[in-house]
């Protein structure tokens, strides 16, 4: 009789092990294991850093020669864009920075602009990016900030006044003086008004 247990019980552990083994196969039957790409299958075009990890390069041009030409501006309706361009005017005259108009091809710096105005309960805030271009399209500079206007109820533009697209302009040219003189990039402290000067009507824009 005690044979016949151990048997017994052999036997049952043996069909146990049947059990789990045929329980192993059938998953792994169900799961498929995909076979690993070859590198020339994961490995795609190099893509470039995004410009706002382009480091800001050295000027090229020496600053008695340099001069800035305003090629474009993005999200910015007309009338403050006149505004805008006044204002760069003066500042720019007040620093000594030459600009040219848009038809001018002598420039050998070109300014693309991009400005966008949120509404909040605090106020309008226009954040600005200028970028500067070479001869050759490359981008060699970044000058980008941040501006609060009065509360708009409707379109964000009709809180922006003169007032904040002035300081806007006194801020882009600061740091256009600070970067073709090779200063450091002055401070933006919010709140802060230009200095009044007479706008000089113009179209830098």
């Amino acid at each position: 009789m005690r044979v016949s247990g151990e048997l017994h019980k052999s036997l049952g552990t043996a069909r146990l092990l049947v059990a789990i083994g045929s329980a192993l196969l059938i998953a792994s039957c169900g799961t498929v294991t995909p076979p690993k790409p070859r590198v020339a299958e994961i490995t795609g075009p190099t893509v470039p850093a995004p410009p706002e990890a382009t480091q800001p390069m050295a000027p090229q041009v020496a600053v008695a020669d340099a001069s800035f030409r305003f090629d474009q501006l993005l999200g910015v309706p007309t009338l403050q864009q006149d505004t805008l361009a006044r204002a760069l005017a003066s500042a720019a005259k007040a620093r000594n920075i030459r600009l040219v108009r848009r038809t001018d091809p002598s420039a050998p710096y070109r300014v693309l602009g991009y400005l966008s105005a949120v509404g909040g309960d605090a106020g309008v805030s226009v954040t600005y990016v200028w970028d500067v271009v070479d001869a050759q399209n490359n981008r060699v500079h970044r000058i980008s900030g941040i501006e609060v206007g009065a509360t708009a109820s409707n379109d964000p533009w009709s809180g922006v006044d003169g007032t904040v697209l002035q300081a806007i302009a006194a801020r882009t040219v600061e740091d256009l003086y600070a970067w073709i003189n090779r200063l450091p990039a002055p401070a933006q402290p919010s709140g802060t008004k230009p200095a009044n000067a007479a706008a000089k009507p113009a179209n830098y824009l």
